[in-house]
């Protein structure tokens, strides 16, 4: 029998997310994967609610916002290479692409933290990293959390759209310019014009497009005090 204990839960629980996403994180299944039933697990954990905080968490210690080559301070114990010299602008964009890279492969983890909020002491660390490249632009502390806030709630809440995606993404298209041909051209004028490219936008393209928008308003917001 396998070694059971909080560690080897977590890391079979982190296997499940991965390759099932995190919904289907449950006791059960976590038990199934030592061959044991449930009620074994409680001794390590206390119920599916903190096996999936403790999962989360996890997660979150594998993102590590990256600051431009060069710019890691020698003293960062924690592996996140922020700096005081980094451009503001570059290690929020970093924090928001670190994010989502390691969210999507952790299918329904974002949902959960939109849900949830915070698992554990990485959120923390991760909400310095975020706020604390805010605070190196010039903004007061009220627009720093407004700005905090606004990246995080757009990283998530796209990731989740993301996860919960549906049939391949070129299906869906093609039904939608599909049924451009149906619109009368007269009453909606704009979306005949910008229909086709609007509905073969890729992901990747409308989650830069909008992080680039939200970290101008918030640069020029900072010029403006």
């Amino acid at each position: 029998m396998k070694t059971l204990n909080q560690e080897a839960i977590v890391l079979v629980a982190l296997d499940i997310a991965r390759q099932k996403g995190l919904p289907a994180v449950t006791m059960r299944a976590v038990a199934g994967h030592f061959g044991v039933t449930a009620m074994a697990l409680y001794r390590h954990v206390a119920d599916r609610e903190e096996l999936a905080r403790l999962v989360v968490d996890r997660i979150g210690s594998h993102i590590r916002p990256a600051a431009p080559q060069g710019d890691a301070r020698e003293d960062d114990v924690a592996g996140d290479h922020t700096t005081d010299h980094a451009d503001w602008d570059d290690r929020a964009r970093a924090w928001a692409r670190a994010q989502r890279t390691v969210l999507r492969q952790y299918p329904g983890t974002a949902a959960w933290l939109i849900e949830n909020g915070p698992a554990g002491p990485q959120a923390y660390r991760l909400l310095e990293n975020l706020a604390a490249a805010l605070a190196g632009s010039g903004l007061d502390d009220a627009r720093t959390a407004r700005g905090t806030a606004l990246i995080m709630s757009w990283t998530f809440s796209r990731v989740a759209v993301e996860d919960r995606a549906g049939p391949p993404r070129g299906e869906r298209a093609d039904t939608f310019v599909g049924g451009l041909t149906t619109i009368d051209p007269e009453r909606h004028p704009v979306t005949a014009r910008i229909g086709q490219e609007f509905f073969t936008l890729d992901d990747e393209e409308i989650f830069e497009t909008g992080l680039n928008w939200i970290l101008a308003g918030l640069g020029a917001d900072a010029a403006a005090t």
